[in-house]
């Protein structure tokens, strides 16, 4: 004989993960990425492919019995892309829509006491932090049996390194182009700039430019407080990241700046007229710049409390790397559960960077 069982909002918030362990009480509360990831997982795994539409009709029914009646598309939406990123579901195109198709389930290895399980794989065992509502992930500790079970299941080990995949700013070199190294795209961009850049004044009003100071706070060009943009008079002769004033107060268009005595340039740094792609491309010759003058970009390192530290606007793979270690706490820190390890990878992956521990 079956039994009924009577359960409130609060407690099917709980048994979803929406609500799991925290402190506050649910009506203050927001549902937590890692309920919200669990359900995709399991429409993806039981579809093989959903829309974005398709997604958000069968989820929001679990919002609604769990008490969060506010629009839930946007963070369903959120958490989606996410997973995205990192590779735990495929984003592509059905019949006109935006979808999510499974990929097949693996491992990654992150220490040896620490790997992260991605793709659609039914296991919700294990997370970093079991009451922190950013985090989605889950990760495990790589035993022998654990590996066992999981490969009896079809789900191998992926290197971190083909995971990362190959270096993300090659996507920013023309078709044809021989390009090489991160230095190589710089010196394009350099002549670009040297042939086609336009003049400007060092004492304009409508650019600023970034200095080369790496490990302070890079900050943005509209902000008061201390940061590293500065009127183009107050640097010595060479190039730099800059940026242009728009038409609204806190628009600014990334530049690449010719600081000289006899004639300053500039150039647009911009990517298939593509707001991120331009600014993500911006990250890039920033890393590039400071190596070339010999001062590498700057993240400091707290191995005691196992949290990084970052300065400047890096590049999406930099933060995705941080994201699949860990999680993002307060400002420009990102928390992880292995911090020597993690450095390790990024030196390998990332030579531009240094890591600076404190």
């Amino acid at each position: 004989m079956s039994h009924i069982q009577l359960h409130d909002t609060e407690s099917i918030s709980r048994r979803l993960g929406f609500s799991e362990n925290l402190d506050l009480p649910l009506e203050e509360t927001k549902p937590t990425r890692w309920g919200i990831a669990r359900l995709i997982r399991r429409e993806v795994r039981r579809r093989g492919l959903v829309t974005r539409r398709e997604l958000h009709k069968t989820i929001e029914p679990f919002f609604l019995a769990a008490g969060f009646d506010e629009d839930t598309g946007a963070i369903i939406r959120e958490v989606a892309d996410e997973m995205v990123e990192l590779r735990e579901i495929a984003d592509l195109k059905v019949e006109n829509q935006r979808g999510y198709a499974a990929l097949a389930s693996r491992w990654i290895r992150l220490s040896d006491n620490v790997a992260v399980l991605l793709g659609t794989t039914a296991t919700e065992k294990d997370r970093f932090h079991s009451c922190h509502p950013m985090q989605f992930l889950r990760r495990f500790s790589p035993k022998a049996d654990i590996i066992h079970d999981l490969e009896k299941a079809g789900v191998y080990e992926q290197s971190f390194d083909d995971w990362l995949g190959r270096p993300a700013w090659l996507r920013f070199c023309k078709d044809g182009e021989q390009i090489e190294s991160l230095e190589e795209l710089l010196s394009v961009h350099i002549d670009n700039l040297e042939s086609e850049g336009a003049p400007f004044s060092k004492d304009s009003t409508s650019i600023l430019a970034v200095r080369n100071q790496p490990g302070e706070f890079f900050g943005q060009p509209w902000d008061s407080g201390p940061n590293r943009w500065t009127s183009p008079s107050e640097l010595p002769n060479g190039f730099y990241i800059g940026a242009q004033k728009g038409f609204r107060e806190n628009q600014w268009h990334p530049l690449l700046l010719k600081i000289s005595g006899d004639g300053c340039k500039s150039h647009f740094v911009n990517h298939l007229n593509s707001t991120a792609d331009s600014f993500e491309l911006r990250n890039w010759l920033l890393l590039a710049l400071a190596a070339r003058l010999g001062r590498r970009e700057r993240m400091f390192v707290d191995h005691e409390s196992s949290e990084f530290q970052i300065t400047c606007p890096l590049p999406a793979p930099v933060f995705r790397c941080l994201t699949l270690a860990g999680e993002a706490s307060t400002g420009w820190r990102y928390s992880v559960l292995n911090s020597r390890a993690l450095v390790e990878k990024l030196n390998r992956s990332f030579p531009f960077i240094e890591f600076s521990a404190r």
